[in-house]
């Protein structure tokens, strides 16, 4: 199981954040850099937690995969913490119920869980997960948190105290005498010999999921009295002061399969009409699993949620009612179970497997966080006609995709809500709300009926299409009854008879099942498949790049010049291909665009390269500038990882190498110098392993004693020598797919319809290709000033670092300008000053000649040097001159 696209860029915004705040050790600082990098500088200020470490959150969508990616992430948070192996390494994992933290208990415990799987590959196997009880036991010792991870699965209640229990948790307890050396007591009324005093001496990294529930003084006493090292918070609707470092747009869901969007809603006369729709829509949407499945799909059985009304209510269709009307319109006994606070006649089934019956839940309000079931389709309410609904806590448990994959049968990609209500608005705030509580937004849903008959008049209610509104109010409101389905020609649904007898509605005592028309049910799935077109074309307006309403609202954005707008919609800047692997999906040209890691995958290997010229950098004591805006760009560039050893540290292995002959010593030496390089992909730490210990075999036994104090040396040195094995040989095989047609360029990136400048040049230029522009640095700003002044120039851009397009190869290269000059030819212009680091200027001008070379001659590559350029580059003078010539 790997992170798909979203989950990746959430742990990529994490990993930015904590290198940024690793370099200026201020989380405020680096919050706000991490948001001007991104364009985005009305983000709203970092809050400091009470507890004073950094604390920040991912806002991801209900169904968005938050377990999978706190895991991932505490493994990045420890590294960037430079937590290893000898060092305590705790993670209290905080969830908001009981129900939950069964759920999560049992996932991180099964061995072949891909959670489980997971903690194991990202802490090498060494994973012990507890929950209260082992802990008041004193089942994990001070060796078993620094050989390995302890991860403990609390909920938020346990550590508040409320209750003779979970007092517990602060009272003296001598099971855990083996780390009371390390106790912290935080706060009074903490027994320095307790639970939370042995968790918070060990200085633990905090997940917290579904932290929206974390809000009160007594929540954040309890992270205080902790004395976290890093607060991780994940949740689909994050509390007002989050410091948010990733957003997850609803879209990016949509367009990885794991929900079924958007949520179609229907307004009925009466609630005896929801009923028989909820029966009958479910009866199709069956009907569509079977033929799927009959064309070698997998098995899903719809299932509905009907939402009954409480006992308070004299006329309430309680859950005993509606159970009893199931009955009576025909429908087995064994498919109707029902679930509320007091009777849960869930428990013990497994509603995915082939042989459960389980076709109808009954609740109240019981399904709340925690319930899962992607089989669950339609939520049906019964609330009272002249009342808002409220279903905004149970709309989340429709919402998950089965098998995270898009079906055949395109109703099976939708959740449905059916209600009925005089004062449907209302509801349809409700609505918003519960798809608010789960991380989405109003333009989630669809309703192809308007609301009527209220004092406010008739009036559109917001994701509601106009056509919809047009149509309501031709019809008032009411299903199109002269409307078919079968006729559309664009869907044609499966036949509800042809389900198998498994499906069969059986016969009970003569009385057939009540359906509501045909036609209503066709109207409800007419809205759904208009309703998926619309939000497909939403989807690929955004060209794959969706920006989250809340980024949006924070950026300052400039269009394109209107003169501009139509050929850029048309122009595709080309990038580089490379042919399809046989098991992969092919592009409409036959291949797919070229990843760096390409060009490693299979045949490199780090121990075959030579070691003899390896020289030892010395370490430099200067501290050095980092432009925080500029961490992450490319890899390998300001990169402020250092590996400081703790004196205690050295001591230990000081004493425990000098033991040793000196075969055994480099190979311990080489286990600590591939921890000590971290990730570095696609190696693996036995590649870095036997590559140091390549290196340390040419060391004599005093070099190998001095290694420990000169770790920080010996760890820059390798890496940097990695990376350039790395890029020389991409570069090598890179031109070799070139020469045998492996790999060409293809037209692709489209140049976004708005940009959100990091920093904006303070004037407009005419021939801009946006209204606006980014500010660059010295040489940069020199060059835009002479672009807007060159004449044969039809539009010029400043391309922002990291961020727009890139030339993809073996490295990915973002050219500071892109130009278009009256004869439509295209100039990627990339300037080098005499203040940067230009180490990497071979590798881009090569990148820049094969790309020219293969693109064609409307397309030109040209790189620019303040001062004396190497060969293949222009000096200034001269590429100024060029440009006025082409």
């Amino acid at each position: 199981m790997e992170l798909n696209a979203y989950q990746s860029q959430v742990i990529a915004d994490l990993e930015l954040y904590l290198r940024r705040w690793r370099t200026c050790d201020d989380a405020q600082l680096a919050y706000r850099a991490h948001w001007d990098a991104q364009g985005a500088p009305k983000m709203p200020g970092y809050q400091a937690a009470p507890h004073g470490a950094p604390q920040v959150c991912a806002k991801v969508p209900t169904a968005g995969g938050k377990t999978f990616i706190g895991l991932h992430a505490l493994a990045s948070i420890f590294t960037a913490l430079e937590r290893r192996q000898g060092d305590a390494r705790l993670c209290l994992w905080l969830v908001p119920s009981l129900s939950i933290l069964d759920q999560v208990l049992r996932a991180l415990r099964n061995p072949e869980h891909p959670y489980r799987l997971t903690l194991n590959r990202l802490f090498e196997g060494r994973v012990s997960v507890l929950d209260k009880r082992e802990l008041l036991a004193g089942q994990f010792s001070r060796d078993e948190v620094e050989d390995g991870l302890v991860l403990a699965v609390l909920t938020y209640d346990s550590l508040k105290a409320r209750n003779k229990d979970d007092r517990k948790l602060y009272q003296e307890n001598s099971a855990l005498d083996d780390l009371s050396d390390s106790a912290l007591a935080v706060a009074e009324g903490i027994d320095p010999h307790s639970l939370v005093a042995a968790m918070a001496g060990l200085n633990p990294v905090v997940i917290v999921d579904e932290s929206h529930n974390v809000t009160s003084a007594l929540s954040l006493d309890m992270l205080r009295n902790l004395n976290p090292a890093f607060v991780f918070e994940l949740t689909a609707t994050p509390r007002a002061g989050a410091n948010i470092v990733s957003f997850v747009d609803a879209m990016a869901l949509r367009d990885q399969h794991m929900v079924k969007l958007p949520v179609i809603v229907r307004n009925l006369p009466d609630r005896d009409s929801v009923l028989g729709h909820a029966i009958d829509l479910r009866t199709r949407l069956e009907a569509e699993a079977q033929a799927e499945r009959e064309q070698g799909g997998t098995y899903i059985r719809p299932i509905v949620l009907i939402q009954a009304e409480s006992r308070s209510k004299s006329d309430a269709r309680t859950f005993e009612q509606v159970k009893a009307e199931l009955l009576e319109r025909g429908i087995a006994e064994e498919w109707i179970k029902i679930k509320t606070a007091e009777r849960d006649e869930l428990k013990g089934l497994d509603l995915l497997a082939a042989n459960c019956p389980v076709r109808f839940i009954v609740t109240v309000n019981a399904l709340k966080e925690g319930w899962d079931c992607p089989f669950a389709y339609i939520l049906a309410t019964l609330a009272d006609r002249s009342s808002a609904v409220d279903v905004e806590q149970i709309l989340g448990r429709i919402l998950r995709q089965p098998y995270v994959r898009a079906h055949g049968q395109e109703p099976l990609n939708m959740s449905y809500v059916l209600t009925s209500s005089s004062v449907f608005s209302q509801t349809l705030e409700k609505i918003v709300a519960g798809l608010n509580r789960a991380g989405f937004s109003r333009h989630d849903f669809r309703t192809p009926d308007l609301p009527v008959g209220e004092e406010s008049g008739t009036t559109a209610t917001p994701g509601t299409p106009p056509d919809a509104a047009n149509a309501a109010q031709t019809n008032g409101g009411a299903p199109e009854e002269n409307f078919s389905l079968f006729a559309s020609g664009e869907y044609q649904p499966a036949n509800a008879s042809s389900i198998g007898n498994e499906a069969q509605l059986p016969p009970v005592g003569g009385a057939d099942p009540a359906p509501t028309s045909t036609d209503a049910v066709d109207t409800t799935l007419q809205a759904a498949l208009e309703a998926k077109a619309e939000l497909a074309a939403a989807s690929a307006a955004t060209l794959g790049r969706p920006i989250p309403m809340e980024v949006r609202s924070a950026m300052d954005l400039y269009p394109l010049r209107p003169e501009f707008a139509e050929e850029i919609r048309t122009l595709r800047l080309p990038q580089f291909f490379r042919q399809a692997p046989a098991d992969s999906f092919f592009s409409e040209e036959g291949g797919v665009l070229l990843e760096k890691e390409n060009l490693l995958d299979g045949e490199f290997r780090l121990v075959d390269c030579d070691v003899n010229d390896f020289a030892l950098a010395p370490a430099s004591g200067d501290l050095v500038k980092l432009d925080l805006l500029r961490v992450g760009e490319v890899q390998g560039d300001y990169e402020p990882t250092r590996i400081q050893l703790k004196k205690a540290e050295i001591s230990k292995w000081r004493d425990y190498l000098s033991s040793l002959d000196p075969e055994a010593k480099r190979r311990q030496l080489s286990g600590l110098m591939a921890k000590w390089l971290g990730r570095m992909p696609p190696l693996v730490e036995r590649d870095l392993q036997a590559y140091s210990q390549k290196i340390l075999a040419r060391l004599t036994s005093a070099q190998l004693d001095a290694v420990l104090e000169q770790q920080q040396s010996y760890v820059d040195s390798i890496r940097q020598r990695v990376r350039r094995e790395m890029l020389d040989y991409s570069r090598r095989r890179f031109r070799q797919w070139i020469d045998l047609r492996k790999v060409d360029t293809r037209p692709s990136y489209r140049l976004p319809e708005e940009i959100a400048p990091r920093q904006k040049a303070p004037v407009a230029a005419d021939n801009s290709l946006y209204l606006r522009e980014e500010l660059g640095n010295g040489l940069e700003e020199r060059m835009a000033d002479f672009l807007a002044d060159c004449e044969n120039l039809r539009w010029w851009h400043r391309n922002p670092s990291g961020r727009g397009f890139c030339l993809n190869g073996p490295i990915n290269h973002y050219p500071d300008f892109i130009l278009r000059l009256r004869s439509g030819m295209i100039v990627l212009l990339e300037t080098k000053g005499g203040d940067r680091d230009n180490s990497d200027s071979a590798a881009k001008i090569e990148l820049g000649r094969l790309w020219e070379q293969c693109a064609g001659r409307d397309y030109r590559y040209l790189m620019v040097f303040e001062g004396n350029p190497p060969a293949g580059a222009y000096a200034w003078a001269d590429a100024c001159e060029l440009l006025r010539r082409l």
